[in-house]
């Protein structure tokens, strides 16, 4: 019965090759329960699917009461790592398509930043193959996914029957849907994920409330970063002092992008009202910049983070340059800008009609 349920799901997808993998999914589930055979469903997805996508299609589903809320529900988000191999490859810059993993030729993913946004978004990490691997390696392996994820719960894969039960564990909390808090950001909210006892590894966030000098962070930026696995943060750049620029970083990519407006060059009117927000928008705001700050969470290994800590200080504006004010910084040369401006070209390029 399982077999030829299984010919049926792969049918249904082939013949929904056009629909989105929200809609194929949300099908296929629903099929199944429609059935009314099985308490339990275990969905294996591509190796190329954004962990967040999968966790999407449940929590759209409960916050638009669509039919699959009442339905379904995900109790468990598992990310499958190998622990011979892990460790090199969240340390490679190899591009997918070098690995055959492409997901499309507009997908210029490395493996590094498919691996670690994979252990930072989910709930379970099962450690394949941890016998395979000395008692030390085993324990940087962990360390490193502990570091990534300290929220989710981590399972040697040898133990099969354990780890099948706790799999088809229902969430505590399950209706509500699912959220993710990976290392960096409980980082800038203060929570410290490093384990105790481990002296190569490093966690730190770094913070300032003056803006960086584009070219000088620019040059910080096409430095190595040695020993840096994981960065990531919002930054503000004097020459842009209205944008909000966020920083992704694994120790085999760097990226960087526009995604909004600091809310102190927002209007008031079109800020949320809601007490969290405001709550936490009044304990990050200054007088002088309101909200506009640099906070860069950095997990790294090997890495002497005072010496990286010092170089980020250096890229901020001087204090003569700040003197200068906003309409002075806007005419500094800027290679954000310009990049940003060449990336939006190769995507209009790439669009379709």
């Amino acid at each position: 019965n399982i077999y030829s349920l299984g010919e049926s799901l792969a049918e249904l997808m082939r013949s929904c090759a056009s629909c989105s993998f929200r809609e194929a999914l949300t099908d296929a589930i629903l099929t199944i329960a429609g059935m009314r055979r099985f308490d339990r469903l275990i969905v294996e997805c591509s190796g190329l699917v954004e962990a967040t996508m999968a966790a999407a299609v449940f929590n759209d589903a409960i916050a638009d009461e669509e039919p699959l809320a009442g339905l379904a529900r995900l109790d468990q988000l598992v990310t499958v790592v190998d622990a011979a191999t892990v460790w090199e490859g969240v340390r490679s810059a190899d591009a997918l398509g070098e690995r055959g993993m492409s997901g499309g030729e507009d997908d210029t993913r490395v493996l590094s930043e498919l691996l670690v946004e994979q252990i930072e978004h989910c709930s379970l990490i099962a450690l394949n193959r941890s016998e395979a691997i000395d008692a030390d390696c085993r324990e940087r392996v962990i360390t490193l996914l502990r570091c990534l994820n300290p929220e989710a719960e981590v399972l040697l894969a040898s133990d099969r029957v354990a780890g099948a039960a706790r799999i088809l564990a229902p969430r505590d909390g399950a209706e509500h849907g699912i959220s993710f808090q990976p290392g960096w950001a409980k980082l800038i909210d203060g929570n410290d994920s490093l384990p105790e006892s481990s002296q190569e590894w490093s966690t730190g966030v770094f913070r300032a409330s003056r803006p960086f000098h584009p070219e000088r962070l620019w040059r910080c930026v096409e430095e190595d970063w040695p020993g840096v696995l994981r960065c990531k943060g919002y930054f503000w750049l004097a020459s842009q002092p209205d944008r909000c620029f966020s920083w992704e970083q694994t120790a085999g990519s760097r990226h960087f992008e526009w995604v909004g407006h600091w809310w102190v060059a927002t209007p008031q009117p079109e800020w949320p009202t809601n007490e969290t927000f405001l709550r936490r928008l009044k304990s990050q705001w200054t007088i002088e910049f309101g909200d506009r700050r640099q906070e860069l969470a950095c997990i790294g290994y090997g890495a002497d983070q005072e010496t990286l800590f010092a170089r980020l200080k250096r890229c901020l504006l001087t204090t003569d340059e700040l003197l200068l004010g906003e309409e002075a910084w806007r005419r500094f040369a800027d290679p954000f800008e310009q990049a940003t401006q060449e990336a939006g070209s190769r995507e209009d390029e790439t669009d379709p009609e």
